[in-house]
Protein backbone atom coordinates (compact mmCIF):
# COMPACT_ATOMS: atom_id res chain seq x y z
CA UNK A 1 0.00 0.00 0.00
CA UNK A 2 1.71 3.71 -0.92
CA UNK A 3 2.35 5.24 2.14
CA UNK A 4 1.74 9.18 3.55
CA UNK A 5 4.65 10.81 2.47
CA UNK A 6 4.09 13.96 0.59
CA UNK A 7 5.25 12.57 -2.57
CA UNK A 8 3.00 10.11 -2.10
CA UNK A 9 0.21 12.40 -1.67
CA UNK A 10 0.46 13.81 -5.32
CA UNK A 11 0.79 10.16 -7.39
CA UNK A 12 -2.65 9.89 -7.43
CA UNK A 13 -3.02 12.63 -9.93
CA UNK A 14 -0.49 10.79 -11.89
CA UNK A 15 -2.42 10.51 -15.23
CA UNK A 16 -1.39 6.56 -15.15
CA UNK A 17 -3.11 6.84 -11.61
CA UNK A 18 -6.01 8.98 -13.14
CA UNK A 19 -6.24 6.46 -15.79
CA UNK A 20 -6.50 3.72 -13.65
CA UNK A 21 -9.38 5.10 -11.37
CA UNK A 22 -11.32 5.62 -14.05
CA UNK A 23 -11.10 2.53 -15.81
CA UNK A 24 -12.41 1.09 -12.29
CA UNK A 25 -15.05 3.46 -12.48
CA UNK A 26 -15.88 2.77 -15.34
CA UNK A 27 -15.72 -1.34 -15.18
CA UNK A 28 -17.29 -1.14 -11.91
CA UNK A 29 -20.55 1.11 -13.47
CA UNK A 30 -20.65 -0.75 -17.01
CA UNK A 31 -20.60 -4.27 -14.65
CA UNK A 32 -23.41 -3.57 -12.35
CA UNK A 33 -25.60 -2.00 -15.24
CA UNK A 34 -25.09 -5.19 -16.95
CA UNK A 35 -25.65 -7.85 -14.03
CA UNK A 36 -28.81 -6.04 -13.63
CA UNK A 37 -29.73 -7.39 -17.12
CA UNK A 38 -28.69 -11.28 -16.02
CA UNK A 39 -30.36 -10.94 -12.46
CA UNK A 40 -34.19 -10.09 -14.20
CA UNK A 41 -33.26 -12.35 -17.00
CA UNK A 42 -32.39 -15.60 -15.40
CA UNK A 43 -35.57 -15.65 -13.19
CA UNK A 44 -37.60 -14.88 -15.39
CA UNK A 45 -36.11 -17.99 -17.71
CA UNK A 46 -36.44 -20.52 -15.47
CA UNK A 47 -40.31 -19.17 -14.01
CA UNK A 48 -41.59 -18.12 -18.23
CA UNK A 49 -39.99 -20.62 -20.63
CA UNK A 50 -39.00 -23.38 -18.24
CA UNK A 51 -41.52 -23.77 -16.13
CA UNK A 52 -39.92 -23.30 -12.80
CA UNK A 53 -41.78 -23.25 -9.49
CA UNK A 54 -41.53 -20.35 -6.74
CA UNK A 55 -38.59 -22.92 -4.82
CA UNK A 56 -36.66 -23.29 -8.08
CA UNK A 57 -36.88 -20.16 -9.38
CA UNK A 58 -35.72 -18.53 -5.77
CA UNK A 59 -32.74 -21.48 -5.82
CA UNK A 60 -30.91 -19.25 -9.13
CA UNK A 61 -30.89 -16.20 -6.57
CA UNK A 62 -29.70 -17.91 -3.63
CA UNK A 63 -26.96 -19.75 -5.45
CA UNK A 64 -25.70 -16.63 -6.31
CA UNK A 65 -24.94 -15.51 -3.31
CA UNK A 66 -24.42 -18.57 -1.32
CA UNK A 67 -21.93 -19.42 -3.71
CA UNK A 68 -19.93 -15.76 -3.42
CA UNK A 69 -20.20 -16.62 0.70
CA UNK A 70 -18.71 -19.95 0.44
CA UNK A 71 -15.86 -18.96 -1.81
CA UNK A 72 -14.92 -15.39 -0.56
CA UNK A 73 -12.10 -16.93 1.82
CA UNK A 74 -10.71 -18.82 -1.41
CA UNK A 75 -11.00 -16.06 -4.03
CA UNK A 76 -9.30 -14.02 -1.06
CA UNK A 77 -6.58 -16.11 -1.36
CA UNK A 78 -6.30 -16.19 -5.00
CA UNK A 79 -6.33 -12.30 -5.04
CA UNK A 80 -3.73 -12.50 -2.72
CA UNK A 81 -1.54 -14.87 -4.37
CA UNK A 82 -1.51 -13.28 -8.42
CA UNK A 83 1.18 -11.56 -9.84
CA UNK A 84 -1.07 -8.94 -11.21
CA UNK A 85 -4.39 -7.79 -9.70
CA UNK A 86 -5.56 -5.61 -12.52
CA UNK A 87 -4.89 -8.43 -15.05
CA UNK A 88 -6.57 -10.96 -12.91
CA UNK A 89 -10.02 -8.99 -13.13
CA UNK A 90 -8.71 -8.83 -17.07
CA UNK A 91 -9.72 -12.80 -16.55
CA UNK A 92 -12.27 -12.90 -14.49
CA UNK A 93 -14.31 -10.37 -17.35
CA UNK A 94 -13.39 -12.50 -20.23
CA UNK A 95 -14.46 -15.53 -18.38
CA UNK A 96 -18.09 -13.77 -17.13
CA UNK A 97 -18.22 -12.53 -20.84
CA UNK A 98 -18.32 -16.70 -22.14
CA UNK A 99 -20.13 -18.01 -19.18
CA UNK A 100 -22.96 -15.25 -20.17
CA UNK A 101 -23.16 -15.98 -23.11
CA UNK A 102 -23.52 -19.80 -23.23
CA UNK A 103 -27.41 -18.52 -22.25
CA UNK A 104 -28.55 -16.78 -25.32
CA UNK A 105 -26.68 -19.50 -27.15
CA UNK A 106 -28.03 -22.10 -25.83
CA UNK A 107 -31.37 -20.79 -25.70
CA UNK A 108 -31.03 -20.47 -29.93
CA UNK A 109 -30.34 -24.27 -30.06
CA UNK A 110 -33.30 -24.80 -27.86
CA UNK A 111 -31.18 -26.41 -25.37
CA UNK A 112 -31.39 -24.25 -22.51
CA UNK A 113 -31.79 -26.30 -18.81
CA UNK A 114 -32.54 -25.40 -15.30
CA UNK A 115 -29.24 -27.00 -14.69
CA UNK A 116 -28.02 -24.71 -16.93
CA UNK A 117 -28.75 -21.42 -15.31
CA UNK A 118 -28.22 -22.65 -11.93
CA UNK A 119 -24.80 -23.07 -12.80
CA UNK A 120 -24.28 -19.75 -14.49
CA UNK A 121 -25.63 -18.08 -11.76
CA UNK A 122 -23.08 -20.29 -9.52
CA UNK A 123 -19.92 -19.77 -11.34
CA UNK A 124 -21.32 -16.03 -11.99
CA UNK A 125 -21.67 -15.43 -8.24
CA UNK A 126 -18.76 -16.68 -7.28
CA UNK A 127 -16.65 -14.73 -10.13
CA UNK A 128 -18.19 -11.61 -9.41
CA UNK A 129 -16.99 -12.45 -5.56
CA UNK A 130 -13.44 -12.36 -6.98
CA UNK A 131 -13.56 -8.69 -8.76
CA UNK A 132 -15.80 -7.00 -5.69
CA UNK A 133 -12.65 -8.89 -3.41
CA UNK A 134 -10.03 -7.48 -6.05
CA UNK A 135 -11.00 -4.31 -6.79
CA UNK A 136 -10.23 -2.79 -3.36
CA UNK A 137 -6.53 -4.50 -3.23
CA UNK A 138 -6.12 -2.48 -6.82
CA UNK A 139 -7.30 0.59 -5.52
CA UNK A 140 -5.45 0.42 -2.12
CA UNK A 141 -1.88 -0.94 -4.75
CA UNK A 142 -1.82 2.60 -6.23
CA UNK A 143 -3.72 5.00 -3.96
CA UNK A 144 -2.40 6.67 -1.22
CA UNK A 145 -3.48 6.61 2.40
CA UNK A 146 -4.80 10.02 1.92
CA UNK A 147 -6.83 9.46 -1.14
CA UNK A 148 -8.31 6.30 -0.21
CA UNK A 149 -11.52 7.88 1.04
CA UNK A 150 -12.22 9.83 -2.10
CA UNK A 151 -11.25 6.85 -4.44
CA UNK A 152 -13.86 4.49 -2.80
CA UNK A 153 -16.39 7.06 -3.19
CA UNK A 154 -16.30 7.31 -7.02
CA UNK A 155 -16.15 3.65 -7.06
CA UNK A 156 -19.23 3.59 -4.92
CA UNK A 157 -20.58 6.68 -7.16
CA UNK A 158 -19.65 4.37 -9.98
CA UNK A 159 -21.97 1.71 -8.79
CA UNK A 160 -24.95 3.64 -7.76
CA UNK A 161 -25.16 4.70 -10.96
CA UNK A 162 -25.09 1.24 -12.60
CA UNK A 163 -27.65 0.20 -9.99
CA UNK A 164 -29.62 3.40 -11.14
CA UNK A 165 -29.68 2.79 -14.72
CA UNK A 166 -29.44 -1.48 -14.83
CA UNK A 167 -33.39 -2.26 -13.89
CA UNK A 168 -34.63 0.03 -16.17
CA UNK A 169 -32.33 -1.45 -19.22
CA UNK A 170 -33.11 -4.55 -18.07
CA UNK A 171 -36.64 -4.24 -18.01
CA UNK A 172 -36.58 -2.73 -21.41
CA UNK A 173 -33.95 -5.14 -23.26
CA UNK A 174 -36.09 -8.43 -21.60
CA UNK A 175 -39.59 -6.74 -22.96
CA UNK A 176 -38.27 -5.80 -26.37
CA UNK A 177 -35.82 -8.91 -27.21
CA UNK A 178 -36.51 -11.89 -24.65
CA UNK A 179 -34.88 -12.57 -21.31
CA UNK A 180 -32.13 -14.73 -23.02
CA UNK A 181 -31.41 -12.32 -25.96
CA UNK A 182 -31.22 -9.64 -23.66
CA UNK A 183 -28.40 -11.48 -21.60
CA UNK A 184 -26.19 -10.36 -24.78
CA UNK A 185 -25.98 -7.13 -23.08
CA UNK A 186 -24.46 -8.64 -19.89
CA UNK A 187 -21.62 -10.31 -21.85
CA UNK A 188 -21.17 -6.68 -23.74
CA UNK A 189 -20.30 -4.83 -20.60
CA UNK A 190 -17.95 -7.81 -19.46
CA UNK A 191 -16.15 -7.14 -22.56
CA UNK A 192 -16.56 -3.37 -22.52
CA UNK A 193 -15.22 -3.44 -18.53
CA UNK A 194 -12.07 -5.94 -19.84
CA UNK A 195 -11.38 -3.64 -22.27
CA UNK A 196 -11.30 -0.95 -19.84
CA UNK A 197 -9.13 -2.88 -17.80
CA UNK A 198 -6.41 -3.30 -20.44
CA UNK A 199 -6.21 0.74 -21.41
CA UNK A 200 -4.18 2.23 -18.16
CA UNK A 201 -0.54 1.45 -17.91
CA UNK A 202 -0.27 1.39 -13.58
CA UNK A 203 3.51 2.33 -12.69
CA UNK A 204 5.91 -0.83 -11.75
CA UNK A 205 5.96 0.03 -8.12
CA UNK A 206 1.97 1.26 -8.06
CA UNK A 207 1.12 -2.45 -8.65
CA UNK A 208 3.70 -4.58 -7.00
CA UNK A 209 4.81 -7.93 -7.41
CA UNK A 210 3.49 -10.59 -4.94
CA UNK A 211 6.19 -12.91 -2.76
CA UNK A 212 7.29 -15.90 -4.49
CA UNK A 213 7.39 -17.90 -1.36
CA UNK A 214 3.64 -18.67 -0.47
CA UNK A 215 2.06 -20.80 1.83
CA UNK A 216 -0.62 -23.23 1.34
CA UNK A 217 -4.37 -22.74 1.08
CA UNK A 218 -5.02 -23.43 5.19
CA UNK A 219 -2.02 -21.42 6.35
CA UNK A 220 -3.11 -18.54 4.11
CA UNK A 221 -6.53 -18.64 5.16
CA UNK A 222 -5.06 -18.93 8.96
CA UNK A 223 -2.93 -15.76 8.02
CA UNK A 224 -5.94 -13.97 7.06
CA UNK A 225 -8.26 -15.18 10.30
CA UNK A 226 -5.11 -13.80 12.46
CA UNK A 227 -5.27 -10.63 11.20
CA UNK A 228 -9.29 -10.61 11.68
CA UNK A 229 -8.34 -11.52 15.37
CA UNK A 230 -5.80 -8.97 16.01
CA UNK A 231 -7.72 -6.40 14.49
CA UNK A 232 -11.24 -6.76 16.80
CA UNK A 233 -12.36 -3.23 15.23
CA UNK A 234 -13.11 -5.08 11.42
CA UNK A 235 -14.18 -8.39 12.96
CA UNK A 236 -16.79 -6.27 14.48
CA UNK A 237 -17.36 -4.48 10.99
CA UNK A 238 -17.85 -7.80 9.31
CA UNK A 239 -20.60 -8.96 11.91
CA UNK A 240 -22.49 -5.44 11.35
CA UNK A 241 -22.09 -5.92 7.85
CA UNK A 242 -23.43 -9.72 8.47
CA UNK A 243 -26.33 -7.62 10.36
CA UNK A 244 -26.83 -5.12 7.98
CA UNK A 245 -26.88 -7.63 4.79
CA UNK A 246 -29.66 -10.24 6.77
CA UNK A 247 -31.53 -7.61 8.27
CA UNK A 248 -31.79 -6.09 4.42
CA UNK A 249 -32.38 -9.25 2.96
CA UNK A 250 -35.44 -10.00 4.98
CA UNK A 251 -36.65 -6.29 4.74
CA UNK A 252 -35.84 -6.27 0.76
CA UNK A 253 -37.72 -9.65 0.09
CA UNK A 254 -40.62 -8.13 1.53
CA UNK A 255 -40.59 -4.19 0.70
CA UNK A 256 -42.40 -4.65 -2.22
CA UNK A 257 -45.22 -6.59 -0.61
CA UNK A 258 -45.53 -4.42 1.74
CA UNK A 259 -45.42 -1.63 -0.30
CA UNK A 260 -48.85 -2.83 -2.65
CA UNK A 261 -50.62 -5.01 0.05
CA UNK A 262 -50.03 -2.86 3.38
CA UNK A 263 -50.09 0.47 2.73
CA UNK A 264 -51.69 0.24 -0.66
CA UNK A 265 -49.06 2.35 -2.79
CA UNK A 266 -49.31 2.62 -6.47
CA UNK A 267 -46.30 1.59 -8.46
CA UNK A 268 -45.47 5.27 -9.40
CA UNK A 269 -45.01 6.09 -5.42
CA UNK A 270 -42.92 2.94 -4.99
CA UNK A 271 -40.76 4.11 -7.68
CA UNK A 272 -40.77 7.24 -6.50
CA UNK A 273 -39.27 6.38 -3.12
CA UNK A 274 -36.60 4.34 -4.93
CA UNK A 275 -35.50 6.85 -6.47
CA UNK A 276 -34.98 9.11 -3.43
CA UNK A 277 -32.75 6.26 -2.37
CA UNK A 278 -30.75 6.97 -5.48
CA UNK A 279 -30.37 10.98 -5.22
CA UNK A 280 -29.43 9.95 -1.47
CA UNK A 281 -26.85 7.50 -2.15
CA UNK A 282 -25.60 9.67 -4.59
CA UNK A 283 -25.42 12.90 -2.56
CA UNK A 284 -23.46 10.30 0.07
CA UNK A 285 -21.27 9.92 -2.61
CA UNK A 286 -20.20 13.39 -3.19
CA UNK A 287 -19.74 14.13 0.32
CA UNK A 288 -17.96 11.22 2.23
CA UNK A 289 -14.41 12.37 1.75
CA UNK A 290 -15.82 16.04 3.41
CA UNK A 291 -18.22 13.84 6.34
CA UNK A 292 -15.34 11.61 6.89
CA UNK A 293 -13.00 14.58 7.50
CA UNK A 294 -15.19 16.55 9.89
CA UNK A 295 -16.57 13.53 11.47
CA UNK A 296 -13.32 11.07 11.52
CA UNK A 297 -12.82 7.83 10.11
CA UNK A 298 -13.21 5.79 13.13
CA UNK A 299 -16.15 7.77 14.65
CA UNK A 300 -18.01 7.55 11.13
CA UNK A 301 -18.36 4.00 11.51
CA UNK A 302 -20.05 3.39 14.59
CA UNK A 303 -22.74 6.77 14.00
CA UNK A 304 -23.45 5.80 10.46
CA UNK A 305 -24.12 2.04 11.06
CA UNK A 306 -26.55 2.57 13.74
CA UNK A 307 -27.82 5.44 11.74
CA UNK A 308 -28.74 3.22 8.90
CA UNK A 309 -30.20 0.65 10.28
CA UNK A 310 -32.45 2.80 12.78
CA UNK A 311 -34.20 4.20 9.35
CA UNK A 312 -35.02 0.17 8.88
CA UNK A 313 -37.95 0.98 11.29
CA UNK A 314 -39.55 3.52 9.40
CA UNK A 315 -40.65 0.79 7.20
CA UNK A 316 -42.80 -1.18 9.40
CA UNK A 317 -43.89 2.58 10.65
CA UNK A 318 -44.96 3.39 7.76
CA UNK A 319 -48.32 0.69 8.29
CA UNK A 320 -49.59 3.37 10.82
CA UNK A 321 -50.34 6.23 8.01
CA UNK A 322 -48.70 8.45 5.94
CA UNK A 323 -47.01 5.74 4.45
CA UNK A 324 -45.49 7.54 0.95
CA UNK A 325 -44.22 10.42 3.08
CA UNK A 326 -42.04 7.90 5.75
CA UNK A 327 -40.78 5.50 3.38
CA UNK A 328 -39.19 8.73 1.14
CA UNK A 329 -37.54 9.42 5.11
CA UNK A 330 -36.31 5.96 4.72
CA UNK A 331 -35.09 5.94 1.67
CA UNK A 332 -33.41 9.29 2.04
CA UNK A 333 -32.20 8.14 5.47
CA UNK A 334 -30.53 4.73 4.84
CA UNK A 335 -29.64 5.89 1.55
CA UNK A 336 -27.38 8.32 2.70
CA UNK A 337 -25.97 6.57 5.72
CA UNK A 338 -25.40 3.03 4.31
CA UNK A 339 -23.68 4.65 1.62
CA UNK A 340 -21.20 6.88 4.18
CA UNK A 341 -21.01 3.68 6.43
CA UNK A 342 -19.58 1.45 3.27
CA UNK A 343 -17.62 3.79 1.92
CA UNK A 344 -15.86 4.02 5.23
CA UNK A 345 -15.75 0.34 6.07
CA UNK A 346 -13.66 -0.24 2.91
CA UNK A 347 -11.46 2.43 3.64
CA UNK A 348 -11.30 0.72 7.13
CA UNK A 349 -10.04 -2.42 5.98
CA UNK A 350 -7.40 -0.96 3.30
CA UNK A 351 -5.43 1.15 6.06
CA UNK A 352 -5.62 -2.12 8.41
CA UNK A 353 -4.76 -4.80 6.39
CA UNK A 354 -1.48 -6.07 5.67
CA UNK A 355 -1.14 -4.97 1.82
CA UNK A 356 -0.32 -8.83 1.69
CA UNK A 357 -3.09 -9.89 3.02
CA UNK A 358 -5.59 -7.48 1.94
CA UNK A 359 -7.52 -9.85 -0.54
CA UNK A 360 -7.72 -12.67 2.66
CA UNK A 361 -9.56 -10.08 4.80
CA UNK A 362 -12.12 -8.64 2.67
CA UNK A 363 -12.66 -12.39 1.17
CA UNK A 364 -13.84 -13.84 4.97
CA UNK A 365 -15.27 -10.36 5.34
CA UNK A 366 -17.00 -10.59 2.33
CA UNK A 367 -18.17 -13.98 3.35
CA UNK A 368 -19.64 -13.90 6.59
CA UNK A 369 -21.95 -10.93 4.82
CA UNK A 370 -22.99 -13.12 1.84
CA UNK A 371 -23.76 -16.42 3.33
CA UNK A 372 -26.95 -14.25 5.51
CA UNK A 373 -28.35 -12.75 2.45
CA UNK A 374 -30.31 -16.19 1.24
CA UNK A 375 -30.47 -16.57 5.05
CA UNK A 376 -32.78 -13.93 5.41
CA UNK A 377 -34.72 -13.72 2.20
CA UNK A 378 -35.79 -17.37 2.82
CA UNK A 379 -36.46 -16.34 6.42
CA UNK A 380 -38.08 -13.01 5.28
CA UNK A 381 -41.43 -15.01 3.83
CA UNK A 382 -41.41 -17.58 6.41
CA UNK A 383 -41.11 -14.95 9.63
CA UNK A 384 -44.12 -12.86 8.01
CA UNK A 385 -46.53 -15.96 7.71
CA UNK A 386 -45.88 -16.34 11.59
CA UNK A 387 -46.42 -12.93 12.61
CA UNK A 388 -47.07 -10.99 9.71
CA UNK A 389 -45.46 -8.63 7.52
CA UNK A 390 -45.25 -5.56 9.42
CA UNK A 391 -43.89 -7.40 12.73
CA UNK A 392 -41.34 -9.49 10.66
CA UNK A 393 -40.33 -5.91 8.93
CA UNK A 394 -39.76 -4.79 12.86
CA UNK A 395 -37.86 -7.97 13.74
CA UNK A 396 -35.96 -8.17 10.29
CA UNK A 397 -34.76 -3.68 11.07
CA UNK A 398 -34.06 -5.25 15.18
CA UNK A 399 -31.54 -7.79 14.30
CA UNK A 400 -29.69 -4.69 11.47
CA UNK A 401 -29.49 -2.35 14.58
CA UNK A 402 -28.28 -5.10 17.31
CA UNK A 403 -24.92 -5.35 14.74
CA UNK A 404 -24.63 -2.24 13.77
CA UNK A 405 -24.58 -1.42 17.65
CA UNK A 406 -21.74 -4.04 18.21
CA UNK A 407 -19.38 -1.32 16.39
CA UNK A 408 -19.69 1.20 19.27
CA UNK A 409 -16.54 -0.05 20.84
CA UNK A 410 -14.59 1.64 17.98
CA UNK A 411 -14.57 5.00 19.55
CA UNK A 412 -12.04 3.78 21.44
CA UNK A 413 -9.54 2.90 19.01
CA UNK A 414 -6.37 4.41 19.13
CA UNK A 415 -6.20 7.05 15.65
CA UNK A 416 -5.19 5.99 12.33
CA UNK A 417 -1.86 6.38 10.31
CA UNK A 418 -3.04 9.59 8.25
CA UNK A 419 -6.28 9.55 9.81
CA UNK A 420 -6.53 13.49 9.92
CA UNK A 421 -7.10 13.73 6.54
CA UNK A 422 -9.57 12.43 4.08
Amino acid sequence: MADDSPGAASEVTAPSSRGAVAALMFSQGVGVAGTQVTALALPTLAILLLDAGPLAASLVFALEYGIQGLTGPFAGVLVDRVASRRRLLIAVDVVQLLLVATVPLAHAVGALTLVQLYAVAAVSGALGGVTAIAVPTVVADFVPRDGLVAVNAKLAGARSAGQIAGPGLAAALVQAVGAATAMVADAVSYGLSALAMSLPRLRRDEEPERAAARPGIADSLREGIDVLRDQPLLARLAVAAAALNLGGAGLGGLFVYFAYQVVDLGPGELGLTQAVYSIAAVTAVFTAKRVVRRVGLTRVIPLFGPLAAGALFLIPLASLGAALPVLITYQLVFGFCATVWSVSWVTLQQRLSPPEQLGRVLGLSRSIGQLVVPVGALLGGALAGAVGTTGALAVFASIALAGTLAVAATRSQPALPGAGRA
